[in-house]
């Protein structure tokens, strides 16, 4: 870092799925070293994270998530007849709104950007003023699953599609140093005498009950669908959840990293890519643990060095 005792921070938080629970953690050690987080950038999850922070409300959405188990996500997964996403988030977005309410994106006590992607004009949006959850549900729309949000008259889709580790935002911040999540680290575990934390283990059981529950819901929804007509096909190794999202987070791991050497942050805290799947939410007492973890490690081998 520029300065070797940071007093403000800029804070960017990226974009992953499930895994941006991490965020939560990260924030956590770092309200613990006593640094303030002067500005905040978040793409997809790193949107949702960063907002409720800046709205004065992520500990409570941290208790939410923490109660949900792999069951009673599926009550929240909303079907879209017909749109270009299987998805409409409405249920989701709604619950999410009872904890924070209504802000303005401008009115938020710690100056904020969403970054979004724009696939019509093929660039990404930077939403710093309007209403924060249209801002976060643009943000996290992530393609084939949730159907785009439209903002002032176009329709947006995740932010992490070009930019999932979004530091240039924060290039013109008056704070002391650039602090980047990125959930797209190589893959890692803690120890196996700590796996709480861990989060690598559980990941490759491919057959758990939460993934045929999602499997099963995509099917009966392509049966309605009609895309099953037809002569019967061999049957991919792979789901069509399992197809979207693991595409999605090759593709922003790549783009991360190409970020990264443009844009290098002060510090960056790498949160591995097998923590957890992007789906699952119902783990997020022990991602969120992950997240102090790997930030402390990170944050012990930049003052080490």
């Amino acid at each position: 870092m520029s300065n070797p005792d940071p007093k403000t921070i800029s804070l960017v938080l990226g974009s992953g799925g499930a895994r941006g629970l991490a965020h939560i953690g990260v924030i956590r050690v770092l309200e613990r070293r006593g640094w303030q987080i002067g500005t905040i950038a978040g793409s997809s999850m790193g949107a949702l994270i960063g907002g409720f922070y800046a709205a004065g409300k992520l500990d409570d959405y941290a208790e939410w998530v923490q109660e949900l188990t792999e069951f009673n996500v599926l009550r929240y997964l909303d079907v879209a007849w017909g749109g270009a996403g299987m998805l409409k988030g409405e249920m989701l977005m709604q619950t999410l709104q009872e904890f924070v309410g209504r802000h303005q994106i401008q009115d938020l006590p710690i100056p904020l950007t969403i970054v979004a992607t724009d696939v019509l004009a093929r660039k990404e949006i930077w939403l710093r003023r309007g209403d924060l959850f249209h801002a976060i549900r643009a943000s996290i729309a992530v393609p084939t699953v949730f159907t785009p949000h439209n903002i002032n008259g176009r329709p947006l889709l995740d932010g992490g599609i070009l930019n999932p580790v979004p530091i240039a935002p924060t290039l013109q911040d008056p704070t002391d140093a650039i602090i980047a999540v990125s959930l797209s680290g190589v893959p890692k575990r803690i120890g196996d005498s700590n796996r709480r934390n861990a989060g690598a283990t559980r990941i490759e059981r491919p057959h758990h009950r939460y993934r045929k529950k999602i499997d099963a819901f995509i099917d009966q929804l392509q049966e309605r669908l009609g895309l099953n007509s037809g002569a019967e096909e061999e049957q991919s190794s792979l789901s069509l959840t399992d197809a979207a999202l693991m595409s999605l987070d090759a593709m922003q791991a790549s783009i991360a990293r190409c970020k990264l050497a443009a844009y290098p942050p002060d510090l960056l805290i790498e949160i591995p890519i097998n923590t957890c799947a992007a789906h699952e939410f119902y783990r997020a007492s022990e991602v969120i643990e992950a997240g102090e973890y790997w930030a402390e490690r990170a944050i012990e081998r930049f003052f080490s060095s």
